[in-house]
């Protein structure tokens, strides 16, 4: 694509060395090998990409776009924000401004992944053909790629929309993050709908208070995104969000256009009731807890408004095993106990699955959690208050302790802990042998924090690791009578 059809109507500063170009690729990535590339001078948090400039020329970039012009000898281009036109000018470079298809982004602290396979798994059963961008993968149609960021960089962002739009997918459904909203990652996306699952306790290290992080995500519903809201207005925010916003919003909860009635839970599903239009709904689902209830409402209120028949979404949702990857998983293990294994990482998200599981004709909870390093660190304590509260016995361990040390933050978990229910194993795959070693009859080992990360990063690498591996191990080696086990 020529250089003058990429920025004709991009409003920037001024220009330096301006040439003609063919443009064959973008980046942000110095160390990237390109051919022909715009480069993206990105100002981070720890690093300024301007100081890489000359690197980037050296693997193929022949144009840079800046925010302060720089002493080479290259087409540059001045810009206010980089960040900003890198999402425009990756949107004119793939095209996906033409895309025909349906755009749906979920947001919220929890429950975005859940949304999204729900609406995805529902529409693809249905015959429809659809992409989906999220935490545990990339799906085109049936073709699954390997995870990225929650909501990727531009530049992947809309290689992928393109991707999508060339394999035929009808809708694209995405989980959109706060940091992507942030560092306008979406900015060129206009979404047919949005939806706000949540909006608990996260990412402080980043927006410094709830405050900002609520602004940050009501930001999302705004006309210069999106032509539909779906709020859940049972939420903290969500009915002061819905009450601002500017474009036509929806609401779901207890109190709402789709109003959920009652729910009834068992080990095997929830039957549950809700209102839609004066009409009484009901119907069965495999997932387990009030939280999901939400997450399913959610996925209802998206695929209404998408156009699908009402009653074909309920006899999908009634025909269905729904699976989401590392989301309240309960593992086949021929076992006197079970085993969960969740993704939760923040206060909420603990309490709800935990509380989801005390309600069940269960013996005792053990629960074994963690949290990541070098982030927000004020949610440490309240994660050790929840989980200590709601469960018999606690085991904190690691997580992703990435460049802290990881005793150090099961120092700061403990200190909300104010039972004697709890104990400390640094090591994860140790600390669950031993839940799993002192479990008895109709007991429950909830294994939080990684869901299906299938690493454990450690002083920056990613160390190959999984929760499920280590159980499917362990039991393994428990029916050989290899383990010593009471």
């Amino acid at each position: 694509m020529k250089l003058y059809d990429i920025i004709s109507n991009l409003k920037f500063i001024g220009i330096k060395n301006y040439q003609e170009l063919d443009i064959d690729s973008l980046t942000c990535n110095s160390n990237e090998k390109v051919n022909n590339g715009i480069y993206f001078c990105i100002k981070g948090i720890n690093r300024d990409g301007h100081t890489f400039a000359n690197e980037a020329i050296e693997n193929g970039a022949v144009c840079l776009v800046v925010e302060k012009f720089i002493d080479l000898p290259v087409t540059q281009i001045l810009v206010e924000n980089t960040r900003i036109v890198m999402s425009y000018i990756s949107s004119v470079f793939y095209e996906t401004y033409k895309s025909k298809m349906k755009f749906v982004g979920i947001t919220g602290t929890n429950g975005k992944t859940t949304t999204t396979f729900l609406i995805r798994e529902i529409l693809t059963r249905l015959g429809k053909s659809v992409g989906l961008i999220g935490t545990e993968g990339i799906y085109i149609n049936h073709l699954l790629l390997p995870a990225m960021l929650t909501t990727p960089d531009p530049i992947i962002l809309h290689k992928l929309i393109k991707d999508m739009d060339n394999n035929g997918c009808e809708y694209c459904v995405m989980e959109v993050s706060a940091h992507a909203i942030a560092l306008n990652k979406i900015d060129n996306i206009y979404y047919d709908i949005v939806g706000l699952t949540n909006i608990t306790k996260d990412h402080l290290d980043f927006f410094m208070n709830m405050d900002n992080y609520m602004k940050c995500k009501a930001s999302l519903f705004d006309y210069k995104h999106a032509k539909l809201g779906i709020i859940n207005t049972d939420a903290k925010y969500g009915k002061d969000i819905a009450k601002k916003s500017n474009i036509e919003i929806q609401t779901v909860g207890k109190d709402a256009d789709i109003k959920s009635i009652e729910s009834n839970k068992a080990i095997s599903g929830t039957d549950f009731k809700f209102q839609y239009r004066d009409k009484i709904y009901k119907t069965h689902t495999n997932l387990i807890g009030d939280y999901n209830i939400s997450n399913m409402m959610m996925a209802i209120a998206c695929l209404i408004n998408l156009g699908i028949d009402i009653n074909e979404i309920i006899n999908i949702i009634n025909s269905t095993e729904f699976n989401v990857p590392g989301r309240f998983n309960v593992l086949s293990l021929d076992t006197k106990f079970n085993v969960v294994i969740d993704y939760a990482h923040t206060p909420d998200g603990i309490k709800n699955i935990l509380s989801a599981i005390k309600n069940l004709p269960i013996s005792r909870l053990i629960t074994i959690f963690g949290c990541g390093g070098n982030r927000d660190k004020t949610k440490r304590p309240e994660m050790g208050e929840v989980a200590s509260s709601l469960s018999d016995l606690v085991i904190v361990t690691s997580d992703n302790p990435r460049y802290e040390n990881p005793e150090l933050i099961i120092d700061d978990i403990m200190t909300g802990i104010k039972t004697t229910n709890a104990y400390r194993i640094e090591n994860r795959k140790n600390a669950i042998e031993y839940a799993l070693t002192i479990a008895k009859e109709n007991d429950v080992v909830a294994i939080l924090g990684k869901g299906a990360e299938n690493y454990q990063e450690i002083n920056g690498v990613k160390m190959p690791y999984s929760d499920y591996e280590v159980v499917d191990n362990f039991i393994k080696n428990l029916k050989k009578g290899e383990v010593n086990y009471d």
